[in-house]
């Protein structure tokens, strides 16, 4: 009989777990750790703040306050060194100490899971430092930058969100490959789940587009990278081959803890009025977890037109655990989630590929397979077989120290 593994889950410093809106490691945070504890095993969320409309159920939720002075000062002088890593020293100590008040409350820590840079520094000393025996494992959520290589050397194992990752962590910061394994981004396939015809119409009137005969859906941060640009361009296009349709746009004007309409938010609104697409697309802003669900169900397409190596972007599996099919371009992690039978893949970043892509879909010339798109994912990404596939790696870690499930 498996030991009960007790685990801490360290979110990130910048929005709570889960967040209110956005936020795809928050929310993924949030969900692995119920997932965990329905799997078993007694689990400790580290927060910056604790929610009072969610209920946490079993998981034990300690809370880092950001907001007292001597944070704030703390972040004031180290962030004129680095940005990204103002929090850092602050963050190590009261992490330390919350790791601390854990053992001493609860017993011994078996594994600590870091899910961000800022707070990957605290189970290093925490392990190393204070002579503990706690497997400490850092979960790579994007792309890892050179200066990160210092800290997975020293950490235990290195879990990866698609094979994408674990390779380009391997050849770009030549880290061991049998260190790594490739846990990837899970959906909570009992919320995310197809609507029924008449919710369909419902929906429709809420976000004012009754008459639409077909809704094409953006869901992600107005940034670069996303290739918002493309998407209105390819629609310019399409408006003038004469296609009938709207295209709703939804997500943060920028980051999701600092969104800001200056910058590339601004051009995309303007590239909008300058293609005269104005009647085909609406910005429905940043929605919350019912309203989004609500997005996914009246749309006949979901596009994820990332320019940039997308590790595992989550908008596909939802968009997937509701039947609906996807177009996407095949960067990064993407070609890893997306089956033949699910939507279509662009193999080429430009918007003549992608046009074409959202035509096929929308003369019915790809032959999608709603139900087993459901079942693909339900049995490969939800939050109960990611969640066992992650005890079985961490009690192989914690007992053997090393991977053998990779």
């Amino acid at each position: 009989m498996k030991m009960k593994l007790r685990i801490v889950e360290l979110c990130t410093d910048k929005l709570p777990c889960p967040p209110e809106r956005g936020g795809a490691i928050e929310t993924y945070v949030y969900g692995i750790s119920k997932a965990i504890v329905n799997s078993g095993a007694e689990v400790h969320l580290v927060t910056t703040r604790k929610r009072e409309d969610v209920n946490y159920g079993d998981i034990h939720v300690h809370t880092l306050d950001l907001t007292h002075p001597l944070s704030i000062r703390f972040y004031k002088v180290f962030s004129r060194i680095t940005r990204e890593g103002g929090n850092i020293p602050y963050l190590t100590a009261k992490l330390v100490k919350i790791f601390k008040a854990i053992e001493d409350l609860y017993g011994e820590i078996h594994v600590i899971h870091s899910h961000f840079y800022t707070t990957s520094f605290a189970p290093l000393f925490f392990k190393y430092f204070m002579g503990k025996d706690t497997v400490i494992v850092m979960h790579l959520h994007n792309e890892p930058r050179h200066n990160i290589k210092v800290l997975l050397d020293r950490y235990d194992a290195v879990l990866a969100v698609s094979k994408y990752i674990k390779h380009y962590t391997k050849s770009r910061l030549n880290i061991n490959e049998k260190k790594i394994a490739v846990i990837y981004n899970a959906v909570d396939t009992d919320f995310f789940k197809p609507c029924r015809p008449l919710e369909i119409e419902e929906k429709k009137k809420i976000f004012g587009v009754s008459e639409a005969p077909f809704i094409m859906t953006f869901i992600g941060r107005v940034v670069p990278e996303k290739g918002l640009h493309h998407l209105l361009l390819a629609s310019k296009i399409l408006a003038m081959k004469g296609y009938k349709f709207k295209l709703l746009i939804a997500g943060p004007l920028g980051r999701f803890d600092k969104e800001s309409l200056e910058g590339y938010p601004r051009l995309c609104f303007e590239l909008i009025n300058s293609l005269g697409i104005s009647e085909h697309v609406k910005y429905l802003g940043l929605l919350e977890e019912d309203l989004k669900r609500d997005l996914y169900c009246i749309s006949d397409l979901v596009v994820v037109p990332s320019i940039w190596e997308e590790p595992c972007p989550t908008v596909i599996l939802e968009a997937m655990a509701m039947g609906k099919p996807v177009v996407a371009y095949a960067s990064g992690g993407i070609p890893e989630l997306l089956p033949p039978f699910g939507g279509i893949l662009i193999s080429k970043k430009n918007r003549k590929h992608l046009v074409q892509a959202v035509e096929n879909i929308m003369r019915g010339e790809v032959s999608i397979d709603r139900t087993a798109l459901i079942e693909y994912v339900r049995r490969n990404f939800s939050y109960g077989v990611i969640a066992r596939k992650l005890l079985r790696i961490l009690h192989e870690i914690v007992n053997q120290g090393n991977i053998d499930s990779a």
